[in-house]
């Protein structure tokens, strides 16, 4: 399942919105979507993992969905148009197999309102009767059903802070669990924990067990290729705790660094619901789905910022995923292909426009592209200190205090733009370097 385009109509802070995802032909493997705060980027990624758990699944995560309208006089509208992938069951029309579908959610609010001839005076996301949305709960929405693979991830992204012991079984989890994390900053990932337990307990129960050895394989090497060099999964102890060698050191999941611990829920989790979603795959890494991911960047250096995407790209080659981030790294560190939105405020609306070729630019120049419009590279303080240099530079005259501001200004700014000491005493490199850069 993928993605080809989200609506919002009267949500939040958007009066209307289209986001493409995908086109025709197939899904943009990468999205990243960028904006200053208050822009509505977690607003796109929950409403499309709405709408991707199902309309029962919908109101489980959101069951009063208050603050939800932009105007309370008139109903929200969420809609998508979502694509059949070939492991997802299920066939809609006899002749002419369908293979894209698009559907609709109408949300209310405090006010009373009418959709279709029935009047709702509380908050509730409303299903729209259709016969495509229809089929769609019954193919593709099931509370535990096969394929049409979706997840979505909040921006609090742990690991379960509760040492876990063996469990003995592990369900198929429901649909919309896959989202929960997106709605529930407090909802542990825990699965990691307790799959990677379970299926110790399983290997070393049977002596013997092809399905879970298979498993336990696969989410090893997966966790392995996104973290660090200098980390790797070691092995699950007699009592039940995961161990991590972390530079010669064997460390549990509870003493890993926020870091560690969020791409690992983050890995682990998606790697299971693959696991599960698609049980018959020679390879589940490689089906298709969506994974919807909030502030990506959270808690991660910036080497690994820049580094995570592709580790992403590579270990779930056909995954669509939809990234929201405030991190110049994962911007353009997603690959030649991957499509960049920046959500802007303009005039008391919000307006997507799209950014071209941020994976050929340096992050100087990402930042001082319009993915980001920062002005200055600098701390304030540096730059109010460039332009009183600048300022006091190009005067023709310059009283005695100025011209010893001058000369105590000059040292800072040789510092902060990485030039040679002058021979001079007013630095002709720097000025040349200054009306270059700031003219």
């Amino acid at each position: 399942m993928w993605v080809e385009e989200l609506t919002l109509e009267n949500i939040k802070c958007f009066d209307k919105l289209s986001l493409r995802c995908g086109s025709k032909n197939g899904a943009f493997k990468w999205i990243t979507l960028l904006g200053e705060n208050a822009v509505g980027k977690s607003t796109v990624l929950q409403a499309l993992g709405l709408l991707l758990a199902g309309p029962e699944g919908a109101n489980q995560l959101l069951t009063r969905p208050l603050g939800w309208l932009r105007d309370e006089g008139r109903p929200g509208k969420l809609t998508a148009r979502i694509h059949k992938s070939g492991n997802d069951p299920g066939d809609f029309g006899e002749k002419k197999k369908r293979t894209a579908f698009s559907f609709t959610y109408f949300v209310t609010g405090t006010r009373k309102i009418a959709i279709r001839n029935k009047e709702y005076t509380e908050p509730a996301i409303v299903e729209n009767s259709d016969r495509i949305l229809t089929w769609l709960r019954q193919n593709a929405f099931p509370s535990k059903g096969k394929g049409w693979f979706a997840a979505g991830f909040g921006a609090f992204r742990r690991l379960t802070r509760r040492h876990q012991i063996i469990v003995p079984s592990l369900q198929t989890p429901e649909r919309y669990t896959s989202f929960l994390a997106q709605f529930d900053e407090n909802e542990p990932l825990a699965v990691f924990e307790q799959w990677f337990v379970h299926l110790d307990y399983r290997v070393a129960k049977s002596k013997g067990d092809p399905v879970a050895e298979r498993q336990q394989e696969l989410g090893i090497q997966a966790i392995n290729q996104v973290l660090p060099e200098d980390a790797k999964f070691d092995s699950v102890s007699a009592d039940g705790r995961i161990l991590f060698n972390v530079k010669g050191q064997r460390v549990p999941t509870l003493g890993l660094s926020d870091g560690y611990r969020s791409v690992i829920a983050l890995a682990g989790d998606l790697i299971w619901r693959l696991l599960m979603a698609f049980p018959e795959s020679n390879a589940p890494l490689t089906e298709e789905g969506t994974v919807l991911i909030d502030e990506l960047d959270i808690h991660l250096h910036p080497m690994w910022q820049r580094q995570l995407p592709g580790l992403l790209r590579r270990i779930f080659p056909n995954i669509q995923f939809i990234v929201a981030t405030h991190s110049p790294f994962i911007a353009a560190g997603a690959g030649e292909d991957a499509v960049t939105y920046r959500l802007n405020r303009e005039d008391g609306a919000i307006v997507v426009a799209q950014i071209r070729d941020l994976a050929f630019l340096s992050i100087e120049k990402v930042l001082q592209s319009p993915a980001f419009e920062l002005v200055s590279l600098f701390s304030e303080e540096t730059q109010d200190r460039i332009d009183r240099y600048y300022t006091l530079r190009k005067k023709a005259r310059r009283t005695p205090q100025e011209e010893k501001d001058l000369q105590m200004i000059l040292p800072i700014i040789q510092q902060a733009l990485g030039e040679p000491a002058p021979k001079n005493s007013l630095g002709s490199k720097v000025d040349e370097y200054l009306d270059k850069m700031l003219q």
